[in-house]
């Protein structure tokens, strides 16, 4: 089955002088994002509950609650919950870029964009691979 992509802004850029977005992520055990590259933004995340299984470039990272992972522009990253309930992760996106928008649609349309590459590269990211 197709993953299910429960995200939601927590911080919007206009309320920080376009500075950054903050992000709200709910994951189901056993599922993440694809292998991706931000061609532009650096993004932080923080595990408010749950285990992650992190891929930043060629490290891989197992975080619980307070542990966090910084990702700098263009470095592969992905992560899975590793746990047997689901996990929330906060995110930051610096600079915000059309992350808000990308995020939105993102929830909004999935599974019913076709080519997810190309959805992505609209947004000035790459995939890499599959998810973990």
């Amino acid at each position: 089955t197709a993953p299910k992509f429960n995200i939601r802004c927590i911080v919007p850029s206009s309320s920080v002088n376009g500075a950054l977005a903050g992000f709200e992520q709910i994951t189901v055990p056993g599922e993440g994002p694809p292998l991706h590259t931000h061609r532009e933004e650096s993004e932080i995340f923080h595990v408010i509950a749950g285990r992650f299984r992190f891929v930043v470039g060629d490290d891989t990272l197992e975080l619980g609650p307070g542990g966090y992972a910084i990702i700098p522009p263009g470095e592969p990253h992905t992560f899975k919950n590793i746990g047997d309930t689901d996990g929330v992760l906060h995110f930051e996106m610096v600079p915000p870029g059309t992350t808000e928008e990308f995020f939105d649609r993102l929830v909004r349309e999935f599974p019913d964009i076709t080519d997810l590459a190309a959805f992505f590269d609209q947004y000035g990211m790459d995939l890499n691979g599959p998810p973990l």
